[in-house]
């Protein structure tokens, strides 16, 4: 898709839940992206529109199937957005669950300056806006959370209700890998410069996906120094102990070059006590785009903690949408 077609699909999106069958610019979205399952599965029920949170005017897709035992959540990472989670929105195709996920302010087709955030509050304030106006079923809800996703969750618990009956954090952000030095480069630029350029890095070890995320027009190629400062005041107001909400799977690659692995799973495990751990040898930062064999680990681990959850998943035509194969 082009930029321009892009924007044109911004500004048409409806408020949440829309009416009707998706638009012929909505439809070839879903099919640039691969997550056109409403195309490919009988019966399924897809809505795309916006919901507002604080300034941002956030766009939020929804897949709901008859039968479903349960209600996903899915929260991209930064520089993320939904069209480049089809792999995990299949996941929960195939388990059984509806499936919701949006694009975080400054992200994707939500609006806000391209990947920028006043205060992470406002990721925790923009999941709390979405769970109100999702109108999903009755059902238990859980998350699986990329990166900052992990943050947004926080941001969540510590200014809203905990609805989730599981949570699973796939590289979860805390502190960024090398964040002495970041953190020194940030005092050095912050004075000088708004934004330096993004460097494309090799943070999973699916080649296709890693060219395709180089020449998708809704990536930013700039990081900005405000979203550093946000991480950094972020990171300086968190408390050190249980935010009362349970337990949480944690997955973590060994080859993440993103994000301190080590001290952030140690930190968490304090955020979320009984958290259980996987660490992915080989695996990098992108765990939702990394290649078909490590992924199919650690979603066999997703499902098992599940089913500890009291979530068990319905897997392999066990009715709805669940016999449908992952895609390598």
């Amino acid at each position: 898709m082009t930029p321009e077609q892009l924007r044109e699909l911004r500004d048409q999106l409806p408020p949440f839940p829309g009416s009707g069958p998706p638009s012929s610019l909505q439809s070839e979205f879903c099919r640039f992206y691969g997550i056109d399952f409403h195309d490919r599965l009988p019966g399924l029920d897809y809505r795309v529109g916006t919901v507002v949170s604080g300034d941002y005017t956030l766009a939020v897709h929804r897949w709901l199937q008859a039968g479903a035992g349960s209600n996903m959540l899915l929260v991209h990472g930064y520089y993320d957005h939904s069209g480049l989670f089809d792999k995990l929105i299949e996941y929960g195709l195939s388990r059984n669950c509806n499936v919701l996920i949006f694009d975080l302010p400054g992200h994707g087709l939500s609006t806000g300056e391209p990947a920028t955030i006043n205060d992470f509050a406002e990721y925790g304030d923009a999941i709390a806006a979405v769970l109100a106006q999702s109108q999903l079923p009755r059902l238990p809800l859980w998350a699986m959370a990329q990166s900052t996703g992990g943050a947004a969750l926080i941001e969540f618990a510590r200014r809203h209700a905990w609805p989730f009956a599981a949570v699973v954090l796939l590289a979860p952000l805390l502190r960024p890998y090398g964040w002495a030095l970041g953190r020194l480069t940030h005092t050095l630029l912050r004075p000088f410069a708004q934004s330096i350029e993004r460097k494309f890095t090799a943070n999973s070890s699916d080649e296709a996906f890693l060219d395709f995320l180089r020449q998708d027009p809704l990536q930013c190629r700039r990081l900005p120094v405000a979203w550093v400062t946000a991480m950094r005041n972020w990171l300086d107001s968190l408390p050190p102990d249980d935010l009362g909400v349970g337990p949480a799977l944690i997955v973590q690659g060994d080859a993440d070059r993103t994000v301190d692995g080590r001290y952030n799973i140690a930190f968490y495990r304090g955020l979320f006590p009984g958290s259980e751990v996987e660490w992915l040898p080989g695996a990098g930062h992108q765990l939702a785009n990394e290649s078909a064999p490590q992924r199919q680990d650690y979603l066999a681990s997703v499902d098992a903690w599940l089913v500890g959850q009291g979530l068990a998943p319905a897997i392999a035509g066990a009715g709805g949408t669940a016999g449908i194969p992952l895609r390598e």
